[in-house]
């Protein structure tokens, strides 16, 4: 049976997945704070903005697994996108108060080099 904060985060990738940006927001804190090998946010904007920009490529979350302790959630799941494939990642995530208040996200940074650039190459093209 999933915790109430497990249920709060996998809604949360569920969002961003659809690229639901109302919905992403309404769950995480206004001063969230993103934290990853590439980059790292902080507040909803930052982090609405980062979403926005990965949609470009963003297919679909596959979850594997969910664990959680407390507050702590931890989700693996593959990031599946139309140029890499799927991508393996994990999220540590923190909750307060029933809302996400910072996101530690792990991943291998070598099949996201041609990621970045994709997207790159896409969000030159909506703006162009």
């Amino acid at each position: 049976m999933s915790s109430t904060q497990e249920k709060v985060a996998l809604a949360y990738l569920d969002a961003v997945a659809k690229k639901d940006m109302a919905k992403v927001e309404s769950l995480v804190s206004q001063d969230i704070q993103f934290i990853g090998p590439a980059a790292t946010t902080s507040g909803v904007r930052d982090l609405l903005a980062s979403f926005r920009r990965i949609g470009a490529v963003h297919v679909r979350t596959d979850v594997k697994r969910v664990f959680s302790d407390g507050d702590d959630v931890c989700v693996i799941y593959d990031f599946v996108t139309d140029t890499a494939g799927a991508l393996p990642v994990v999220e540590w995530l923190q909750l307060e108060g029933g809302k996400i208040r910072s996101v530690h996200i792990y991943y291998d940074q070598t099949p996201w080099t041609k990621l970045r650039e994709e997207i790159g190459r896409r969000m030159a093209q909506v703006t162009a």
